[in-house]
């Protein structure tokens, strides 16, 4: 469960005949991660795809392109197709492919007409309200038309009297025809008054007559455009489907006839080399007994193995953080298992609101059978369920909130006098966490406006990071033993193990919480485990000393968030209901709308900001004590159906 699965290097060798049955066991079982192979060897070289590989990809080229010409996008299959109808029926793609390239075509001309169009109409918009043929104005050989506009404060009443000119005026708009012996010096004077030119329009009529055309035809061609989306929408929903499997088929056909191309091969032979796992082995070898081959097992190679995480069902959507931080090496621990008990966690206390827990919950669960289809989004979707879980449980029985307002304040306001409110969420009963002489004490449930339940969640916030971050250096501690030696282990990581708890009982006992003896302890244990690093890392030791305790101090982080959510969500609330009474109707209308706006606001940066701090404290201050990756994550050969079954023949 931390540790990655074992696995057994597996070489097969045997006749070229026998490449095609090979390929498609190992395609149905899946379960041999395929090592390619890297030509260095006299006498073999890299294989060549299967005969029926470049069939396949043929028509596996021209699948994609028509399904991202029709913006089919995959579904949870409704029926499974065979091979065979698939390989029976591909005689219709060519058909379906005409089809929609004259579609794309029809809309791509229209999309033309429609841009021409409505560059025309902007075009005359400006001349609407001159009462001018358009043909008159273009087309002289001795006549200089000026149009555009000027400036509304601009002074235009020397050239409206000028007497060699022809001057019209519609608003901001001129239009200017004067001969062309004169037309720089009119041109001078018309930019000295800020003019600025504009194309003139092709065609014949008055503007108002051409724009109620242009609109006419505008409006003609906008609804031819949408005819052709219909007709595409119904060629994608009428075939989608069955492209999709088709698609899923070939592709399946063609990564089994690439088998070779990873292969060792000499004119008449072949060698794989591969990786299976090792509980799996023996099912391959019955496998492989109906074949002509040759095979050797290897349970103890040294050299590095292909990583197959091993996670219980309910942790692996948290294999997605551990692949996007790095594959660990087989010899490192998995830290999977640990994120999805501290990733959930520490979303869980940042927000810690029953409301948005609630709401979280509903929303992953939306995104997982939305896109039940799609690995990635799927696991967000149950990453994120599990987070609202987490944040309901602690808004419910930790900080007794929901939506930015406290129980105990809601069961005042509604005058609410049960048990619920009364004993547990009101001031009558709390459960006492810490109790000093002095009269200081933590309680239960934990108050966010209230200044001891703040203090409580920054220092426990410290807390939970000295205990994760003291995971990490043990687990680190382990790997070092095992891939190094115990004293590589010492010097790497138990050295700064001992400077993390040597300098907090130190500061603990300088707060007055441990007896003053626990100082000189902690400060003896802290300056050994220095020692230690400054002799295992040398320099590196002694630069890399404060950053343990700036990593711990990252964690305070889980409780400023918090209650930064909290202020947020508490502003939101009072807003809104500043806003609702005394007021009407408006005020009820602008309260309701603040309200909505304002908790979605909240919720979206409790996803964005609380999910990325959450991980920043898995990636930078715990993975880095005990992860170093670059493992190489297993991926067997063999193509995984969904909508397909493949016949029992290849082709």
């Amino acid at each position: 469960m931390l540790k990655p699965e074992k696995m057994s290097r597996m070489t097969i060798s045997g006749h070229k005949k026998d490449l095609a049955a090979l390929s498609k066991l190992l395609n149905d079982q899946n379960l041999v991660h395929v090592v390619d192979y890297n030509n260095e060897d006299d006498g073999f070289s890299l294989g060549k795809s299967l005969d029926y590989g470049e069939k396949s990809s043929d028509f596996l080229i021209k699948l994609r392109s028509v399904i991202k010409l029709l913006d089919v996008e995959s579904s949870p299959p409704s029926t499974i197709k065979l091979g065979s109808e698939i390989e029976s029926e591909i005689s219709e793609l060519d058909e379906i492919i005409s089809q929609a390239h004259g579609f794309k075509a029809k809309e791509r001309d229209c999309d033309r007409k429609i841009d021409e169009v409505s560059s025309s109409i902007e075009q005359l918009k400006e001349f609407e309200e001159f009462n001018i043929d358009v043909k008159y104005l273009s087309g002289y050989s001795s006549v200089v038309v000026f149009a555009g506009h000027l400036p509304s404060d601009s002074d235009s009443s020397a050239l409206a009297s000028n007497k060699n000119i022809d001057f019209i005026q519609k608003d901001d708009n001129v239009v200017v025809f004067c001969a062309s012996e004169i037309s720089t010096e009119i041109e001078k004077d018309l930019l000295n008054i800020g003019f600025r030119s504009m194309d003139v329009p092709e065609g014949e009529g008055l503007p108002k007559v051409m724009l109620t055309s242009l609109s006419s035809q505008l409006l003609k061609l906008e609804h031819e455009k949408a005819g052709l989306l219909q007709e595409i929408e119904i060629l994608a929903t009428r075939h989608g489907d069955w492209l999709v499997a088709c698609e899923e088929h070939y592709a399946a056909l063609s990564e089994k006839s690439s088998l070779p191309l990873k292969l060792a091969t000499s004119e008449n032979m072949f060698v794989l080399d591969g990786w299976v796992p090792s509980d799996s082995v023996s099912d391959l070898q019955q496998s492989l007994q109906g074949l002509d081959i040759y095979y050797e097992v290897d349970n103890n190679s040294s050299d590095e193995p292909p990583i197959k995480l091993d996670n219980p069902e309910v942790a692996k959507p948290f294999e997605l953080f551990t692949k996007l931080y790095s594959t660990p090496k087989h010899w490192e621990y998995d830290p999977t298992m640990i994120i999805f008990i501290t990733y959930p966690l520490f979303f869980g206390l940042m927000v810690g609101d029953a409301g948005y827990g609630f709401a979280y919950i509903l929303f992953g669960h939306y995104i997982l059978t939305k896109f039940a289809h799609n690995e990635a989004l799927a696991n967000l979707g149950k990453i994120l369920r599990t987070a609202g879980i987490y944040t309901f449980l602690f808004g419910t029985f930790i900080y007794a909130e929901a939506f930015g307002q406290s129980f105990y304040n809601i069961g005042n306001t509604l005058g609410y006098t049960s048990a619920l409110f009364a004993k547990y969420y009101g001031p009558s009963f709390d459960i006492p966490l810490i109790e000093k002489a002095e009269g200081f004490s933590w309680h239960l449930p934990i108050h966010k406006f209230d200044p001891h339940g703040a203090q409580l969640m920054l220092l426990s916030s410290i807390l939970i990071g000295v205990v994760h971050i003291s995971l990490g250096l043990i687990l680190g501690f382990l790997n070092e033993w095992k891939h190094h030696d115990l004293k590589h282990a010492i010097y790497a990581k138990l050295s700064f193990f001992m400077i993390l708890w040597g300098g907090l009982l130190s500061l603990v006992s300088l707060v007055g919480l441990l007896p003053e003896s626990f100082q000189t302890a902690g400060l003896v244990v802290m300056l050994t485990g220095l020692g230690l690093a400054i002799i295992g890392e040398g320099v590196v030791g002694l630069l890399e000393f404060p950053t343990i305790f700036s990593n711990v101090i990252s964690y305070a982080r889980i409780g400023a968030i918090g209650l930064s959510d909290y202020g947020l969500a508490y502003t939101v609330n009072f807003i809104s209901f500043s806003l609702l009474w005394p007021s009407g109707p408006a005020g009820i209308i602008a309260a309701v709308f603040v309200m909505l706006i304002g908790h979605l606001t909240v919720f979206t940066l409790g996803i964005i900001g609380t999910g990325i701090n959450s991980l920043r404290l898995q990636y930078v201050e715990f993975f880095t004590k005990f992860v170093q990756g670059g493992g190489t994550l297993y991926s067997p050969f063999g193509y995984i159906r969904k909508y397909t079954k493949e016949k029992e023949v290849t082709p």
